[in-house]
């Protein structure tokens, strides 16, 4: 770390990820609340969601590229993306006939963006479990913030099959240390 400053600045922004990660956006993922978890998107924003491996959605095969509109339905279909909200329900009914019980999400590491100051990078992990408790799915994501307000919220994001994830360079990213 260069200086102190930054390192203050870099907890402070753990603090406040950590918290929108490991506990906000976990709680409304793991309770299939298309709502709460929709609030973690920019809004009226297009945003892309990269799967590297296998599909992340439920749906069995390859991962692919799926474009979201965080707006409402008539703009999605104008701008040729799916809604984010059917997105999002299509999502968590597939994890329901897959016996989905809930996720882990642990924020692994930081970045910000050295040149937009209200653009940040995150890497986290994610873990799904089944009604039995057995772990079935885990991967890394990494994500693209944009601060609005004083809140952070997700415009991209990049989801990676443990396999996959040592063709990206993650050394950038910070973390406390422990």
């Amino acid at each position: 770390m260069k200086n102190t400053t930054d390192e203050i600045e870099l907890n402070k922004l753990w603090g406040i990820l950590d918290q929108k990660f490991s506990t906000d956006l976990n709680i409304a993922f793991s309770n299939k609340d298309v709502e709460g978890y929709l609030n973690h998107f920019v809004p009226n924003k297009k945003i892309n969601i990269y799967q590297y491996g296998k599909d992340a959605t439920g749906k069995k095969g390859k991962g692919k590229t799926i474009k979201i509109y965080t707006g409402n339905l008539f703009s999605s279909l104008i701008k040729g993306r799916i809604p984010a909200k059917l997105m999002a329900k299509i999502l968590f009914k597939r994890l329901t006939e897959q016996n989905y019980s809930h996720s882990l999400i642990e924020l692994l590491g930081i970045q910000k963006d050295q040149e937009v100051t209200n653009h940040a990078f995150t890497k986290i992990r994610f873990k799904r479990f089944n009604m039995s408790g057995k772990m079935y799915q885990s991967a890394i994501a990494i994500y693209a913030l944009t601060e609005i307000k004083g809140k952070w919220y997700i415009n991209e994001m990049s989801i990676y099959d443990d396999k996959v994830i040592t063709k990206v360079d993650l050394n950038k990213m910070w973390h406390p240390k422990k």
